[in-house]
């Protein structure tokens, strides 16, 4: 597979891709360009509960977990899915999100204050809701340098 940009000024933008069959990893691809091209117009993701899809917006989701090879994204009032893995998401999302374990992504502008115990984990809480998730030791270092930059640097007064 090979990626070509050509560059014309006066030319509308598309993304072609040229396959010799829609294979899963094109169908992965052309799912990926749209869910980027969404976020990236309107911080939207559209996300399935039962047998119906959602618009939701990216300020909303809280975090996003996988559990049994499902991809949930939790809102302060539901828990939706989502096809994508979290390394996909975590590719597209903004700075705000970050990877907090193995299963796990945290909204990090959603975050009210966190909790570490004697073994070393976090435990983060959310504005607006009663839904928690777990940091792992691996990240939570990271995690607390993120979430000071993010508070500091939006004025906020870096307090969890």
């Amino acid at each position: 597979m090979k990626v070509r940009i050509e560059l014309e000024p006066n030319a509308e933008s598309e993304i072609v891709i040229k396959c010799s069959g829609l294979t899963p990893d094109v169908l992965r691809l052309q799912k990926l360009i749209e869910q980027e091209m969404r976020a990236g117009q309107d911080g939207e993701l559209t996300l399935t509960l039962g047998d119906r899809e959602y618009f939701v917006s990216l300020k909303d989701v809280l975090f996003f977990e996988t559990s049994d090879e499902r991809t949930s994204a939790h809102t302060s009032e539901s828990m939706y899915y989502t096809d994508m893995r979290l390394f996909e998401l975590e590719e597209m999302l903004p700075d705000s999100f970050m990877r907090i374990s193995k299963s796990g992504i945290v909204n990090l502008s959603r975050v009210s204050s966190v909790r570490r115990d004697v073994t070393g984990i976090g435990e983060v809480f959310f504005d607006g809701s009663a839904k928690k998730v777990f940091v792992s030791r691996m990240y939570y270092k990271n995690f607390r340098e993120k979430l000071h930059e993010l508070r500091i640097g939006s004025g906020r007064d870096g307090k969890s």
